[in-house]
């Protein structure tokens, strides 16, 4: 059995889905069950559009699928032996190799959606599962008066226990340190453009210079409205964009569009002649005048040894805008809006739900937080910043 992405002959009704997961046995033939559930998963329904996404669904199936032809069972069969399911055993096996909880409760996620896809079809008569009404502990959080589910839920009794670790963000004096440290120029600028707008990695590194004008058109403005479009920030490994191809808009502090309009005008020109390279059309460039690689590591292997922290990412740095944010315009009596739809639009989420984890974040923080969070970056940036 192999995993394999489908080139761009790969269509469907006239479409091309270059890089879906394809599975295929032996002879190079696809599982028939296994295709048509991610063409519906992926396709079908509409919700799922990161190429990315696509692929981890694949390697879900397809480490199931390897699992139970590795120890000759079969998929349709409900257990693998007196005292397991063939599910359950998978689990187990899993556990065996040192994953973690959350790494095999999210592959038996996209297994149990395929088990449930397999029945409505009606491959197989019941799933290899069962369904338990369990009793949870509900806190107080947000919108948790709309709740009338009570205090039960419904759980597929083949999931194991999840620790919830606690969201990973600098602490203001960690956010100094950063900001304070004499890194190269553009090295400096995304992660201050992490600090301050919420970009992904994808974004940050493929983030167009035509999207930086002349500030002096934006003056009287404290914040400089800038829409993130997938066509303008697609790179040729097809990882660039925006997550779903969807477009959203940032909000870049005035003081900071500034910044890389200066960038943009000195460095970045200087950078180009020096390499002798005429064009480049994302702004960021490494010291050779080209684009950060999206797969390589430097910027992360910096971020750690700057911060002192091995858990931090520029994905980290993400969640430090997230959280900050939100806890700045909670506390804002001038602000009239919904802080946390506020924080959706700027991230991207399409579901609040999703938002939400950064208000159970909050009640772990303490109560000295800066609360202007972008004029605080500001002044650290004033007296230092990277290195040409």
């Amino acid at each position: 059995m192999r995993l394999i992405r489908a080139t761009n002959d790969f269509k469907l009704h006239g479409h091309s889905y270059e890089d879906f997961p394809l599975i295929v046995n032996s002879e190079m033939e696809l599982e028939t069950e296994v295709h048509q559930f991610l063409i519906y998963f992926c396709i079908t329904r509409g919700r799922v559009e990161s190429k990315n996404t696509w692929w981890r669904y694949g390697q879900d199936l397809y480490d199931y699928f390897g699992y139970l032809e590795g120890n000759g069972l079969d998929w349709r069969s409900k257990m693998a032996d007196t005292q397991h399911s063939v599910i359950a055993a998978y689990r187990d096996w899993s556990v065996s190799l040192g994953l973690s909880s959350k790494t095999i409760n999210g592959r038996l996620r996209t297994i149990i959606q395929f088990y449930e896809f397999a029945q409505r079809k009606h491959w197989i008569e019941s799933v290899p599962y069962d369904i338990e009404t369990v009793i949870i502990n509900k806190g107080k959080g947000f919108l948790a008066h709309t709740d009338r589910s009570g205090n039960q839920k419904n759980a597929v009794n083949v999931m194991l226990k999840e620790k919830v670790a606690a969201l990973q963000v600098l602490t203001k004096q960690e956010v100094k340190i950063l900001m304070a440290h004499p890194c190269f120029i553009s090295q400096h600028l995304i992660y201050r453009l992490a600090l301050q707008t919420g970009m992904r990695k994808e974004e940050l590194l493929t983030f167009p210079e035509s999207y930086i004008q002349d500030p002096r058109t934006k003056r009287g403005k404290a914040i400089v409205p800038v829409v993130l479009s997938t066509k303008d920030m697609e790179v040729k490994s097809g990882q660039g964009g925006t997550k779903g191809n969807k477009e959203r808009t940032i909000h870049i502090p005035i003081s900071l569009y500034e910044r890389l309009w200066q960038y943009k005008l000195h460095e970045r020109n200087e950078l180009l002649l020096k390499n002798e390279v005429s064009e480049q059309k994302t702004l960021l460039l490494n010291r050779f005048a080209k684009p950060y690689s999206i797969k390589g590591t430097i910027l992360n292997t910096e971020l750690k040894k700057i911060v002192g922290r091995k858990e931090i990412s520029l994905h980290k740095l993400r969640h430090t805008y997230a959280t900050f944010k939100l806890y700045g315009l909670r506390h804002n009596p001038n602000y009239r809006g919904d802080p946390l739809v506020y924080v959706q639009d700027r991230l991207g989420h399409s579901s609040i739900l999703t938002t939400q984890v950064y208000l159970h974040y909050l009640e772990d923080l303490e109560g000295d937080l800066m609360t202007e969070y972008d004029q605080d970056i500001d002044q650290i940036c004033l007296g230092s910043e990277g290195v040409a």
